[in-house]
């Protein structure tokens, strides 16, 4: 079985004033990540897990997602079986507007990150109405607990 590596998946918010439209786009974030594991047999683990995003690097810097930073929290079943598990985001942007995703772990590339889906659920101000989400592959450094989550996104505000 792989390395148990998970952590959540984060999108945040930038601080610009925001047209209503379409962003798609690839994006890093990165922060820290504490997982506590629950054995529930040889190879078979249920991890809880709370992240804080230190930044979310866009490929673009006009896109809303880009300089955001925040919370996140869930639980990965792994087992050498299947890997599935989910979470929530909850985020305020740096005009004060909030933000809430839910993400979706479906498996593990070749490297070990946890990948999945994420999609937008509610929020406030600019995300009032907002829609969309996309993938992601998130790494945690078990040592540091550090980790690094490449995304992609296709949202639309209203």
């Amino acid at each position: 079985m792989k390395n148990l590596i998970v952590s959540c998946t984060v999108f945040m918010l930038g601080s610009a004033a925001w047209a209503g439209g379409n962003y798609t786009g690839n994006g890093v974030g990165s922060g820290t990540s504490t997982t506590t594991p629950h054995p529930v047999a040889d190879n078979h683990v249920v991890l809880q897990t709370s992240s804080s995003y230190d930044k979310m690097q866009m490929e673009d810097a006009s896109h809303p997602l880009h300089g955001g930073a925040g919370p996140c929290f869930g639980a990965v079943e792994m087992s050498a079986a299947k890997v599935a598990g989910h979470g929530m985001c909850l985020f305020t942007d740096a005009g004060g507007d909030v933000m809430v995703l839910h993400w979706h772990a479906t498996g593990q590339d070749d490297s070990g990150a946890l990948v999945g889906d994420w999609e937008i659920s509610s929020g406030t101000g600019k995300w009032n109405g907002a829609t969309g989400g996309g993938q992601f592959a998130s790494k945690t450094d078990p040592n540091t607990g550090a980790f690094v989550n490449q995304i992609t996104s296709d949202i639309t505000l209203p």
